[in-house]
């Protein structure tokens, strides 16, 4: 029975990568990945070859035409499948390729999750917020209508989860979502806008929406890069 081995990477600091993974990245032929590119330059910079690498792009939104091709692969190799950045499968493609095995073909292909650097558990420790419970809520919906819906909701739901929320966003929509919460939630949200996180020049701000959106303002945050939003609600 050949194996998948599902291998996280680092979300910044190189030096975050597992033994277990990086001894799996250098043993297999075959690497799946989001982006070829991206994927090649990684495993360069971990002074892994990929001179003799067959690299596979599975992305969205063509996984299910891609399943099949990684299936084939599969049935007579072992192979790995990484992320652009963090733990595969979180808000990347993965989970059909996942589901199919599981549900098709769990005699003739074995799957192995190996732990590893995820910015979700991460941004949540390091913000500082509640951390005995939260809920992930992924990439945050990119139509206001559609924002302001899930933040609606999300008042009766922080009765029930007492807890955190975690979220990712982009750096083109960060300030109106800032402003969006704001208008909804009053002062009644703690929000962490974490980014870069692991590397250099790591960045952590804490504060009511207003108080974020100043800090933009004045350049004390700079909007760039993919943002993780750790999210509470005053008690």
């Amino acid at each position: 029975m050949n194996t998948l081995y599902i291998v996280p990477t680092p979300i910044g600091n190189l030096g975050d990568i597992t033994i277990r993974s990086l001894n799996l990245l250098k043993e297999n032929e075959y690497i799946i990945c989001e982006d070829t590119r991206i994927a090649k330059k990684l495993l360069n910079l971990l002074d892994v070859d990929t001179g003799n690498k067959k690299f596979i792009s599975y992305y969205e939104p063509k996984e299910t035409e891609l399943t099949p091709k990684v299936l084939a692969i599969l049935l007579e190799n072992d192979a790995v499948f990484t992320s652009d950045s963090g733990t595969p499968l979180i808000s990347d493609p993965g989970y059909k390729l996942l589901k199919e095995i599981r549900t098709n073909f769990k005699n003739r292909i074995k799957i192995e999750v190996l732990p590893g650097a995820t910015s979700i558990t991460t941004a949540l420790v390091a913000s500082g917020q509640p951390t005995h419970k939260f809920t992930f809520l992924g990439f945050l919906p990119t139509k206001k209508v559609k924002k302001e819906r899930l933040f609606e909701s999300l008042k009766d739901h922080s009765q029930i989860l007492n807890g955190s929320y975690i979220a990712f966003e982009s750096p083109y929509r960060v300030e109106k979502t800032l402003k969006i919460m704001g208008s909804i939630y009053k002062d009644n949200v703690t929000i962490s806008l974490c980014r870069e996180l692991t590397k250099k020049f790591e960045s952590i701000k804490t504060g009511k929406p207003i108080d974020l959106l100043e800090k933009i303002d004045k350049k004390e945050i700079k909007i760039k890069g993919e943002f993780v939003l750790v999210f509470s609600f005053n008690s």
